[in-house]
Formats: C-alpha cells, sequence, structure tokens
C-alpha cells in the first residue's frame, strides 16, 4: 500500500501516469442533411462489437457535409466504430419492408456491408502504445 501510495504521488509530482490514454479522431463525412442526429458507437474489441455493448458512444446534431468527433481516455488495443444518421430523428435506425437501412450509416475503415453489416474484421483498427491521436474516416452509406 505504501509503494502504491509513493508510485501515485511521484506520478502527480513529475505529471506523468502510467496508464497510457490515447484518442481517437474520428471524421464521418458526406451527411446529407442537418436533419436528426447521428448515433456513434466505439466498440473495443470483437466479441463486443458482436454483442453491441460499445466501450463509448456520442449522440450529436447532425450536420450536412463532414463531421469530426474525439472519443478521449483510450487504451492500447482493436476498436471499431458503426454509426447511423438518425433523419426522422425517432432514436432508431429506420429500415424497409425488407429491413435495409433507410437513413444514414457506415462503419470504421469505411468498411462497406455485403448483404450484411461488415464484420469486426472489416471494420477494426489498432491504437497502439505508440499511437498519440489515431485519425480514422468514413462515408455515410445511404
Amino acid at each position: 500500500m505504501k509503494h502504491l501510495l509513493l508510485m501515485t504521488i511521484f506520478a502527480i509530482a513529475t505529471g506523468k501516469s502510467y496508464a497510457q490514454n490515447h484518442s481517437l479522431e474520428f471524421s464521418i463525412n458526406s451527411v446529407n442533411s442537418d436533419k436528426g442526429k447521428l448515433y456513434v458507437q466505439l466498440f473495443k474489441g470483437e466479441d463486443n462489437f458482436k454483442k453491441g455493448a460499445p466501450h463509448a458512444a456520442q449522440i450529436m446534431p447532425a450536420r450536412k457535409g463532414n463531421t469530426l468527433l474525439v472519443f478521449s481516455n483510450l487504451t492500447p488495443g482493436e476498436y471499431a466504430v458503426r454509426f447511423f444518421h438518425d433523419e426522422n430523428n425517432d432514436g432508431k435506425m429506420s429500415t424497409n419492408l425488407f429491413g435495409i437501412p433507410s437513413e444514414g450509416y457506415g462503419f470504421s475503415n469505411n468498411a462497406q456491408p455485403v448483404m450484411a453489416p461488415p464484420s469486426y474484421q472489416d471494420s477494426k483498427f489498432t491504437i497502439t502504445s505508440d499511437t498519440k491521436v489515431t485519425q480514422n474516416s468514413s462515408d455515410v452509406i445511404y
């Protein structure tokens, strides 16, 4: 306990942290209108992606064109992002009669759907201990 207290005092005094925290800048490109909101989820690891259990999430007003958002305090590891443009502002992704999204959506690495949503493997990216800020972007699919 005494050792842990000394390490904490040293970290505060020197301004150094033993936890490696990184930021992700993510750009959503080609939003087609200012209507509604953008719902964005960041997943850490394949299991969480498959379960739909995000590590972090953001909801923001839609802006036509490109939108940049930041996720902070991330540790090294594999991540993936998915998002949708809730144009009708009902809090969910609307689909047509066949279950195909009728509102814009996208995934990190600009992963494209082929008869199903993109896999984690297509969407994932890695934040390493050397990463200061990771940049990733995706175009909205309408």
